[in-house]
């Protein structure tokens, strides 16, 4: 008898296969599982088939082993797709314990190579600490030596260039102006960079520091006619903090206080720095 058949005269008929009841339950084995009439039960296997068994596989199956006719073989074949569906669990259950296990240990690598590395960025954010604190010393310290060759310059500003000019006699007229003679001279040359219609200074190097401070007291009155001025040679981190308070000084001096700038900083009449307020951070 074909399959079809059989399957249409459990569909049509009250007649109970083999070992069955019709309309009532059985347990199946040791599985556990219960079932109806016989054609819900090869429904159910069907549905398990499809899910389990892969579609080439199914088609083997089915065109090697004719579908079961009985109870026995429901149940036998439903323990043998469950027993196959139970290793496949098993082994993805295995295979993702692998997998869990090498992720695990590839975290912690990671964890420790990070500790790693936060150690070293700690080390050596200290180390640029302490060479930023180093280089702060050194330039100041260079600014210190450079403030101290610089110690017997000035500069002549704004005297008018003529071509060919001889700047040691030019430097001892203008220097007479202010009001020492017979000043000893070093050397005397332009310096800066060339600027179009504008006369670059004059640096001149006395002999005497005391000439230089001499100088320095008297022009401001005797050169107040001159089209030129006498200022200090002051180094580039001096020159910068001079020009910081410029505003802040001219409005102290229209207040009636005067300040002086003398090593590196704006000082008031008895030689201590000016507190200048402190710039809050925008």
């Amino acid at each position: 008898t074909s399959y079809n058949s059989i399957r249409n005269s459990c569909r049509h008929s009250d007649i109970n296969m083999p070992g069955t009841r019709s309309k009532s339950t059985k347990k199946i084995g040791s599985t556990g599982f219960t079932f109806g009439p016989p054609t819900e039960a090869a429904s159910a296997v069907g549905t398990l088939d499809m899910l389990l068994v892969p579609r080439e596989q199914q088609r083997s199956t089915h065109a090697d082993n004719p579908p079961p006719t009985s109870m026995e073989d429901l149940s036998k074949r439903l323990e043998v797709i469950i027993e196959g569906a139970l290793e496949k669990i098993k082994e993805l259950q295995s295979d993702f314990l692998n997998v869990r296990t090498v992720q695990e240990m590839q975290i912690a690598a990671l964890q420790s190579s990070n500790e790693s590395l936060l150690r070293r960025c700690t080390n050596l954010e200290t180390k640029v600490l302490l060479l930023e604190r180093k280089d702060e010393a050194h330039t100041r310290e260079l600014n210190k030596l450079e403030r101290f060759s610089r110690r017997n310059n000035i500069r002549i500003v704004r005297y008018k260039a003529n071509q060919g000019e001889d700047c040691l006699q030019v430097a001892r007229d203008a220097l007479g102006k202010a009001g020492v003679q017979d000043v000893r001279i070093e050397r005397a040359h332009r310096d800066g960079k060339i600027i179009s219609n504008r006369d670059r200074h004059i640096l001149v190097k006395l002999t005497h520091y005391q000439d230089k401070i001499n100088l320095l007291k008297s022009s401001r009155a005797r050169l107040a006619e001159e089209p030129f001025f006498l200022i200090e040679d002051l180094t580039p981190a001096d020159l910068k903090e001079k020009r910081k308070h410029a505003a802040q000084v001219k409005a102290l001096y229209h207040q009636g206080t005067r300040l002086r700038f003398r090593g590196g900083l704006w000082r008031m009449a008895d030689g201590r720095p000016y507190p200048f307020p402190t710039e809050l951070p925008s």
